[in-house]
């Protein structure tokens, strides 16, 4: 009995695992709920990896939109655009992209990746096979193709797909059907953009 009341007692004097929990988080590091957001990421990618997946480039911005398109990001978006200084409307888009197409969706909505002249001008050719009325031509730039007339843009993407977005409210809005032929990316472009007007 003696001694179950000296372990009782031992047992006292230790701290609460848990108290950590309630301490102020130091100026500039990670609160709680951030470091959760990070930890729920790296595992993420831990498991694509041993399943055989790519490894990801680690480009920090991609890595800010994935976790913010998780259910538990999606309440830290103002809180990034203080951080990266980007606008809330801009990372709402590359969340969009990113539940389109994953962090290649999110590249392709930055910037095109550039291909040769004779690939862009072949996709280009497909589209021009697809455009129900054409006019004005098509503008191409580094692996990417405009519809000026239609609304519609596509990029190329890392993965070599053609991401489509279509054009709303003066802005370019990611939209489904990525594929790597252009001509069948314009036209899932085309279909978001019949959707849009049905809906209005």
């Amino acid at each position: 009995m003696a001694t179950d009341d000296t372990d009782r007692a031992a047992r006292s004097d230790l701290p609460d695992a848990n108290a950590w929990a309630t301490w102020p988080t130091p100026s500039g590091v990670p609160g709680p709920e951030q470091l959760g957001l990070l930890v729920s990421d790296a595992a993420e990618r831990a498991t694509a990896l041993l399943a055989g997946g790519p490894a990801t480039a680690g480009d920090p911005l991609v890595d800010a939109v994935r976790m913010l398109a998780t259910p538990a990001g999606a309440r830290h978006v103002a809180a990034a655009e203080r951080l990266t200084g980007i606008p809330e409307d801009d990372l709402r888009r590359l969340v969009l992209a990113h539940r389109h197409g994953g962090d290649d969706g999110v590249a392709a909505a930055l910037a095109g990746t550039p291909c040769d002249a004779e690939d862009l001008e072949a996709a280009a050719e497909e589209v021009r096979g697809r455009r129900a009325f054409a006019s004005d031509d098509l503008t191409l730039g580094a692996g990417e193709i405009v519809d000026v007339t239609a609304g519609i843009r596509l990029r190329l993407g890392p993965d070599r797909r053609w991401y489509p977005f279509t054009l709303a409210r003066a802005r370019w809005w990611p939209a489904p059907g990525a594929h790597p032929s252009a001509a069948t990316a314009y036209q899932a472009a085309v279909r978001t953009r019949s959707q849009r007007r049905a809906s209005t």
